[in-house]
């Protein structure tokens, strides 16, 4: 079952979260324990504030657990009005929390996270969390999707192709080279 996230999702949401995190290279996780960093980013995903709060995220569900999830809220200028989370990292004395880098376009409904748990891959997940993602863009009125895929993880790309979209600029987040893709919805 496809469906919103809630409060309660908070920590199975993070523990996924955190292979994106790992994938990025992001310094923090080099330098902070996870154990120090998950309740943060926990606190962090339980309220509104925050980009990464579970308002903004949609879970799939199976046998009670979550097998994958996305963040995603629209873009730009748009996603600039959630609090900085830099502010709940000073608050527990943890060094910024940074990819370094603008995601998100203008005028784009923004795919920031997809993730599912490893056992799951290549099971049609993904898709199903895209076509939510369709529905979410929609919902939001923005007729355009926008993601970014590592360069390096060419399957993720060919999924993103096979839904549609398509290449249109280059980031760099975290040192890491990025396609940003969009496709209309």
């Amino acid at each position: 079952m496809i469906r919103d996230a809630r409060k309660e999702d908070a920590e199975e949401i993070v523990e996924l979260f955190k292979i994106v995190l790992v994938d990025m290279e992001l310094p923090i996780m080099e330098i902070v324990s996870w154990e120090k960093l998950k309740p943060v980013l926990v606190e962090a995903a339980k309220e509104e504030k925050y980009q990464i709060s579970y308002k903004n995220a949609v879970v799939k569900e199976s046998e009670g657990k979550i097998i994958g999830f996305f963040y995603g809220y629209k873009g730009g200028t748009a996603s600039q009005s959630y609090e900085p989370i830099e502010a709940l990292f000073k608050k527990y004395d943890l060094p910024p929390f940074d990819a370094d880098g603008e995601e998100s376009f203008e005028g784009e409904w923004y795919l920031d996270t997809l993730v599912t748990k490893k056992a799951y891959r290549g099971k049609g997940i993904g898709k199903e969390l895209l076509e939510a993602a369709f529905d979410k863009a929609r919902a939001s009125g923005m007729a355009l999707i926008g993601l970014d895929v590592d360069q390096v993880n060419p399957r993720a790309k060919a999924l993103y192709e096979r839904m549609g979209f398509e290449k249109m600029d280059e980031v760099v987040l975290s040192n890491h080279n990025y396609d940003h893709m969009q496709r209309k919805v």
